[in-house]
């Protein structure tokens, strides 16, 4: 089995994952920054990495997305949130929704990761125009912080070879 991994980031957080998720992964592969031009027709699964953008995927993240005709493809992610909240899934069905329809999106998997200073600093000069900085979203930033970890790197990891045993079938 010939893998990709594919991965847009703005902290590092993404591209963290997308080490562990290719360190993990049996046989040829390859690990690309999205942006990059690479001809995609000899893998058999495509991984696509992103930082969460306004509730989806960065730019980067999108473009290849929407591109990836008859592919099987995993999606991950790592955003500011929490794994297990709604803004989490918005994140992932956003992106898996960008795949053509004759594509196969095989699963998905996000983790926490810090948070770009531009966004907390948004949010802390202007109140009234995004969401404001309460005690709640404030915990929620520094766990942030802490993420990715070992732990998130272990589980992107099995996640990833789920995937390829997936794309197998």
């Amino acid at each position: 089995m010939k893998s990709l991994v594919l991965w847009s980031s703005r902290t590092g957080n993404t591209k963290a994952v997308a080490q562990a998720i290719y360190d993990a992964l049996p046989g040829d592969k390859d690990i690309i920054e999205e942006g990059r031009e690479k001809d995609v027709s000899g893998y058999d699964i495509i991984f696509v990495g992103f930082w969460g953008f306004r509730r989806g995927a960065d730019m980067a993240a999108r473009r290849t997305l929407s591109g990836l005709h008859n592919r099987k493809v995993a999606i991950y992610a790592t955003a500011g949130t929490y794994p297990d909240s709604p803004a989490a899934r918005d994140y992932l069905e956003a992106a898996a929704a960008l795949l053509p329809k004759d594509s196969t999106c095989l699963g998905t998997f996000i983790c926490q990761g810090r948070v770009h200073s531009f966004h907390v600093g948004k949010r802390s000069e202007h109140k009234a125009e995004v969401h404001p900085m309460t005690p709640e979203r404030l915990k929620r930033l520094q766990e942030a912080e802490k993420h990715p970890n070992e732990e998130d790197f272990k589980n992107a990891a099995a996640w990833a070879l789920d995937m390829v045993e997936k794309a197998g079938r």
